[in-house]
């Protein structure tokens, strides 16, 4: 395929794919954006964040690039960098949030949701690895009854202590889930959405919004909750991806901390 001329769109994951969990950058990665945004192309950001968090974490690691997307809350959520308008599509309902709150009360989970610029959390956090998670996000959480929600909300968060995560990944496959879509996003966090959202319906949404077909849109992600996105789309896979993920995908890319997406984009001559 002819990428440079078929390609409309670059859509990436961050945590892991633009940046590694320490929020280390590469300066090939730096090059590979600067010089998609010279040669034309529409850059998203697809987060598991919320939009106004995913494009202030962007902003951080990379103050001279412009975006022109951020998808949010892992699809819930979609942003117009230059309208700074986001949109809402499918948020937790009320019920789902409680039920939630009580199959997955465990002393060594917390649950977090966003509330507006703000975050809710089930119960204190004495971690100092978890706070440290929280500082490097802007996070930081008020201790909140999720029994008394009472309005929707974007996703549910579930973090786990490294040390955790094994016993975590036991707990969940014993929890019933299947009225939602719910993914590991880094080894400190499991990421709830409502059933059917995905990244991939933000790229549907910006398929729409340029006219142009999903294959257009070329997207780059190394876990769980970048799947849909990535089979949805023209999807490329970091190296530094889990194990299983890798025979789902025919488009590899290098380590994020080697020539990460520079490597793909360069080869195929978008850069």
């Amino acid at each position: 395929m002819n990428y440079r001329d078929h390609i409309k769109a670059v859509a990436f994951d961050f945590d892991g794919t633009l940046i590694d969990f320490d929020y280390s950058v590469t300066e090939y990665t730096r090059t590979a954006l600067r010089k998609l945004k010279e040669n034309g192309y529409i850059i998203c950001l697809a987060s598991g964040r919320p939009c106004f968090l995913g494009l202030k974490a962007f902003r951080s690691v990379f103050d001279d690039i412009e975006l022109d997307y951020v998808f949010g809350c892992n699809g819930s959520e979609i942003m117009d960098v230059k309208k700074d308008e986001t949109k809402i599509m499918f948020p937790l309902e009320v019920e789902e949030i409680r039920y939630l709150a009580r199959v997955l009360d465990k002393d060594y989970l917390h649950l977090i949701m966003y509330d507006g610029d703000k975050s809710l959390i089930n119960r204190k956090i004495e971690s100092d690895e978890l706070k440290q998670w929280l500082a490097a996000r802007w996070l930081e959480p008020t201790v909140y009854d999720f029994q008394k929600n009472d309005i929707p909300r974007s996703k549910l968060l579930v973090l786990n202590t490294k040390k955790d995560r094994s016993r975590e990944e036991e707990f969940i496959s014993s929890v019933d889930l299947s009225a939602f879509n719910g993914n590991f996003s880094s080894p400190y966090c499991f990421e709830i959405a409502p059933k059917g959202i995905s990244k991939a319906k933000s790229c549907e949404v910006l398929s729409e919004i340029l006219g142009c077909d999903m294959t257009q849109i070329l997207s780059f992600g190394d876990n769980g909750n970048d799947v849909e996105m990535l089979k949805a789309t023209t999807g490329v896979l970091m190296e530094n991806a889990p194990d299983y993920l890798k025979p789902q995908f025919e488009l590899h890319t290098s380590s994020v901390n080697e020539l990460g997406v520079y490597d793909f984009l360069h080869k195929n001559g978008l850069i």
